[in-house]
C-alpha cells in the first residue's frame, strides 16, 4: 500500500536494521525502542489487522517471534519478553499496518504494561461466555465464518444493527 509506512520500509530496507526477513516477514530494531532489543516483526504484505491475516501467514509470524524471542533471552541476557499486538485504533494502533512488538524484558527495567482488574458479575460472566461460544464453536470446528448482525449501542437510537465486517473497518487506523 503506498501510503503505509510499514510498506515503504520495504522500499528503503537500507536504513533499517533488520535482524531478520525471509519471503513472508521482516524483524527490524524499533527506531526509537522502549528498552534496548525491541523488536518490530510484520507481514511484508500488506493487512492492516490481525483478523485480516491468512492463518498460515500467521502460524509463521509467531513462529518467528518465538524465535526473535529466544535469542532476545540468549543474546540480551533478558528475563522475560513481551509479545504485544495493538490490533486496532482503540487498541492503540497506529499505522495501518499489522506488527508485533517484541520487547525484552529485564528487572526493574522502568516498563509498566499492568492495569487494574474490573470485577465482573457471574451474569455478566455468563452472557459474555454465551455470546463468545455462539459463534467461536464454528470457527474452531474450521467453518468458514458467517457474516453475521451485531447489535451496537448509539446514544441517537436505543439500537442499530451493525454487520460485523463493517464495524471491523472502523478499527483500522
Amino acid at each position: 500500500m503506498a501510503d503505509c509506512d510499514i510498506c515503504k520500509i520495504m522500499e528503503n530496507k537500507k536504513e533499517f536494521k533488520i535482524i531478520y526477513e525471509d519471503d513472508v516477514c521482516i524483524a527490524l530494531l524499533h527506531e526509537s525502542p522502549s528498552v534496548p532489543g525491541h523488536t518490530l516483526l510484520f507481514p511484508k504484505e500488506h493487512f492492516p489487522i490481525l483478523e485480516e491475516i491468512p492463518d498460515k501467514i500467521t502460524e509463521h509470524l509467531f513462529v518467528v517471534a518465538n524465535k526473535i524471542s529466544m535469542l532476545l533471552f540468549e543474546l540480551l541476557k533478558a528475563t522475560g519478553t513481551n509479545i504485544i499486538i495493538n490490533n486496532g485504533t482503540d487498541a492503540g494502533q497506529e499505522l495501518p499496518h499489522f506488527l508485533i512488538n517484541i520487547i525484552p524484558r529485564k528487572e526493574k527495567d522502568n516498563l509498566n504494561f499492568e492495569w487494574a482488574p474490573k470485577k465482573k458479575g457471574e451474569d455478566e460472566l455468563k452472557t459474555t461466555l454465551s455470546m463468545i461460544k455462539t459463534f467461536s464453536d464454528g470457527i474452531f470446528k474450521g467453518e468458514e465464518y458467517k457474516r453475521v448482525k451485531i447489535k451496537a449501542q448509539d446514544s441517537k437510537e436505543d439500537e442499530k444493527e451493525e454487520d460485523y465486517l463493517i464495524k471491523q473497518l472502523k478499527r483500522i487506523p
